[in-house]
């Protein structure tokens, strides 16, 4: 056989050969098809689709795709302009092909919009994406594109950059000048707030200048500093995570560099919503402290050194207030094992001077007549957390109806004690907040010290949801109990006068503490609540006036943090279920709000639930840790059987069922006795794990773990359940 084999397609054929091979006779439609059209011809590319890497028609004058998307053409050259002069013009990118930087960190999906990824909107995150690289193509610069933005070279190859590899890569770390300014920034901002007082200034500030600075301590500065300042263009997502990441690889070995970028870590996180990452982390810094020892007084060290470690240790005692307040078990730092004095001021601090300050419980040969501004509200800080272990030990029954009277008093006195320790430029007045160096340490210990008594007199207010349980207020002479009540309200008042002196007269710059926070929202909440009793300080539109101070108080100082946008968004529901009762001018009906989402049972000990009483808007609450101890063990026979059973005598106990969770709710009529069982009126008992007061947590309104839950006498506006009819 020596015919040879049809081609499968055209041949190639050379240009000096071809006259020679189209004069022989060849098959029709090969011979046609060579001569007529070259299917192998390059087809010219625009330079528009040649960047962004997509087919090009090759249409003269203006190629599909720049017509459709509007693109100017690198075909469309004007007379006389050569084809290599052509500059491409890109319209202004509307999305990012790589992921932001909280998206990638999270692994969460990021569709890439500019500026802020929905994503991070949704979330309230500040949304920040990598940075361009800074080495260009030189073949890019000769083709005459390298004035192009450089984001479509990261376009075009998205896997060259992995920013999941949190290491010191170029542009990852702060430069010198940024961590100058930002150190600047944090003693100027963060440095006057109650948790970040314990850097000392002269040191810090000249060991970044000779850049001697601990590298995990730099890296939580600034990053602490741009997420409270909203520098959203730096990296401080990357930083933050650096800093973490080089103090758990070094978790055997404690440094007080360490624990003090630590705290910094925690405070992000808990500003960043990250709550269990926060509550983890704040056990370790415990721990950390208790292995250096910080607990007790070293005298043979400089002063500097002295206080600073002080002041460490107290800004760990402080975050026991972002979880739970009044739960022993959760404590990070017991009172009984502090032997440290308190922290002295500024001046003292700054210049090295030895100052006595005396112990956070102060005995009887405790001779300390002037504490300040720090030193004072670490006692009241004390002082309100036995008030709530108080509440909480009324609210379970396990406080004598005849002591309730004795325990007040006693705290009274001490509140009182407190302001006999503070100098006469620190008490309250407009001139010496007007006056005075430290603003945010003025406001908050006075809005705090306020606070303290409202949480001690609002066990009082029948039909407030954190009140006293009915059998106790009626145990209580009325006369005590009116008093009580005027009392809470005044207090409450006192704090809407502080928020409206700070917005006139105070520093619109500095920043507050989330604290500040949940003083102004419960003091708006006990105005309002308020207004329907007779005789109140304020009415229900003067009411209303003031809670939106309040709220314009978190608004403007907190438009960051997430750890207060439940307060905000609670307090804004409040104010408009008001301002529907105002316009109806009637006491019994008016429009009902749609009440929150509940969240879904966290399944975790009912027991312990019962015990703890946690807010529906705690961090520790929000964590919703699962309690997977059921997988210890493979199943059993006959536990489903068991379960089923258990369920169905849960049922018939409980007397109300709230949604998916689960969750039994506690008739206002019954209390807590001693042994953990629930006692209502006619003396019959029920277990402890059934009727938890639940139908006040699935109000959710309280966030702060100051307080207990919130009722739907708050939600709503009125006292008791909302009215069965709806408009």
């Amino acid at each position: 056989m020596t015919e040879a084999l049809r081609p499968l397609r055209p041949l190639q054929v050379s240009s000096d050969s071809h006259d020679l091979q189209s004069s022989q006779p060849k098959p029709g439609p090969v011979s046609k098809s060579i001569i007529t059209s070259d299917p192998l011809r390059k087809r010219a590319v625009c330079s528009q689709c040649r960047i962004r890497k997509v087919r090009c028609d090759g249409r003269p004058n203006l190629c599909q795709n720049c017509d459709r998307l509007g693109f100017e053409c690198s075909f469309q050259q004007l007379p006389g302009k050569s084809p290599g002069q052509y500059v491409v013009k890109l319209p202004e990118r509307r999305r990012r092909m790589q992921a932001c930087i909280p998206c990638h960190s999270k692994k969460t999906r990021c569709l890439g919009e500019l500026p802020s990824c929905s994503s991070c909107v949704r979330r309230n995150r500040v949304c920040s994406y990598p940075g361009a690289r800074k080495n260009g193509s030189a073949a890019d610069e000769s083709n005459g594109v390298g004035g192009f933005d450089d984001e479509c070279a990261e376009d075009a190859s998205p896997s060259q950059e992995d920013i999941g590899m949190v290491d010191a890569a170029e542009g990852s770390a702060p430069d010198v000048e940024t961590t100058t300014a930002l150190v600047l920034d944090y003693f100027d901002h963060l440095y006057p707030l109650p948790s970040f007082a314990f850097l000392h200034k002269p040191t810090v500030l000249l060991r970044c200048r000779d850049q001697t600075m601990n590298e995990t301590l730099k890296l939580a500065i600034c990053a602490i500093t741009s997420l409270h300042l909203q520098r959203s263009s730096l990296c401080h997502d990357l930083w933050v995570q650096q800093a973490e990441q080089s103090i758990l690889q070094q978790v055997g070995r404690a440094s007080i560099f360490h624990l003090q970028a630590l705290l910094l870590v925690i405070r992000y996180r808990i500003e960043s919503g990250e709550f269990p990452t926060a509550f983890m982390l704040a056990a370790l810094a415990a721990r950390t402290a208790l292995a250096l020892r910080l607990n007790y007084e070293r005298p043979e060290l400089s002063q500097v050194a002295q206080e600073a470690r002080r002041r460490l240790f107290w800004a760990v005692y402080l975050l026991d207030d972002f979880f739970c307040v009044g739960l022993r078990e959760f404590e990070l730092c017991p009172e009984e094992t502090i032997h440290l004095q308190l922290p002295c001021d500024e001046d003292h601090f700054g210049a090295g001077r030895y100052v006595h300050t005396g112990l956070l419980r102060p005995g009887p040969s405790d001779n300390v007549t002037i504490l300040g501004l720090r030193g004072v509200f670490l006692r009241l800080t004390s002082v309100r957390r036995a008030v709530m272990r108080f509440n909480r030990r009324v609210g379970l029954g396990e406080e004598l109806s005849s002591t309730i009277g004795r325990s007040m008093r006693r705290f009274e006195e001490e509140l009182r004690s407190l302001t006999a320790n503070l100098g006469p430029l620190e008490q309250y007045s407009v001139s010496n907040l007007t006056c005075c160096k430290w603003q945010a340490q003025f406001i908050m210990l006075w809005m705090s010290w306020h606070q303290c008594h409202c949480d001690l007199y609002r066990l009082g207010l029948d039909g407030y949801s954190e009140a006293a349980p009915s059998p106790i207020l009626m145990a209580i002479h009325p006369r005590e109990r009116i008093a009580m009540q005027f009392k809470c309200f005044e207090h409450a008042e006192s704090i809407i006068r502080i928020v409206s002196d700070f917005s006139t007269h105070g520093n619109g710059e500095c920043l507050l503490e989330r604290d500040a926070a949940v003083c102004a929202f419960e003091s708006a909440r006990l105005v309002m609540f308020s207004s329907r009793i007779p005789g109140a300080p304020s009415s229900l539109d003067l009411a209303i006036n003031k809670a939106k101070l309040s709220l314009h108080l978190i608004t403007r100082f907190f438009p960051y943090s997430a750890s207060t946008q439940p307060l905000r968004k609670d307090l804004e529901r409040l104010i408009a279920s008001y301002s529907v009762r105002l316009a109806l001018q009637t006491q019994e009906a008016f429009s009902e709000p749609d009440p929150p989402s509940t969240r879904p049972s966290t399944k975790v000990s009912q027991y312990a639930s019962s015990r703890q009483r946690l807010s529906v808007q705690s961090l520790l609450l929000q964590s919703d840790f699962v309690d997977d101890s059921n997988e210890i063990a493979g199943p059993t026979p006959g536990a489903a059987i068991q379960a089923t059973a258990h369920g169905m005598q849960t049922n018939s106990r409980t007397t109300h069922i709230s949604g998916p969770s689960e969750v039994a709710t506690t008739p206002r009529n019954q209390t807590w006795g001693v042994t953990g069982q629930v006692e209502s009126l006619n003396g019959q008992s029920q277990q402890p794990g059934t009727c938890l007061d639940a139908g006040q947590e699935d109000a959710g309104l309280i966030f702060n773990p100051w307080m207990g839950f919130a009722g739907t006498e708050d939600m709503y506006g009125m006292s008791g359940r909302p009215p069965d009819e709806e408009f």
